[in-house]
């Protein structure tokens, strides 16, 4: 098979195979409804994958990152007379060596996952 007859069999099974995926059925079902040998579509189901498996390692990534980047923010309390702020309620205080975090309910997962390696890290 020529490389544009290969081609033009890529496309249409492509659409085959995303209407069959798009429908709902099972596989088997779709097949023999839309009179397509279950064989044929494993096939070229088989052969699409593989070529989009070589096709996606072949690419280079735009930006390679030699190191993770980090960024900081600097925090500034609000602080009272009493030195804690009156409207904040911390639901949690961790205390390490001479560093207090309080941490509320509402802390983001995100958040909560970066403090854990920075308390892991010292």
């Amino acid at each position: 098979m020529d490389k544009s007859t290969h081609q033009i069999r890529c496309e249409q099974w492509t659409t085959i195979i995303n209407n069959c995926l798009a429908s709902g059925m099972t596989r088997k079902a779709w097949c023999k409804e839309n009179r397509i040998s279950e064989k044929s579509f494993y096939y070229w189901q088989r052969i699409l994958r593989n070529e989009a498996y070589i096709e996606q390692k072949q690419m280079k990534p735009a930006i390679q990152a030699s190191e993770p980047s980090v960024a900081f923010v600097e925090l500034k309390p609000t602080v009272t007379a009493s030195g804690i702020s009156d409207s904040f309620r911390p639901d949690v205080i961790i205390r390490k060596q001479d560093i207090s975090l309080e941490i509320s309910n509402s802390a983001s997962p995100e958040l909560l996952k970066q403090l854990g390696g920075f308390f892991h890290a010292q």
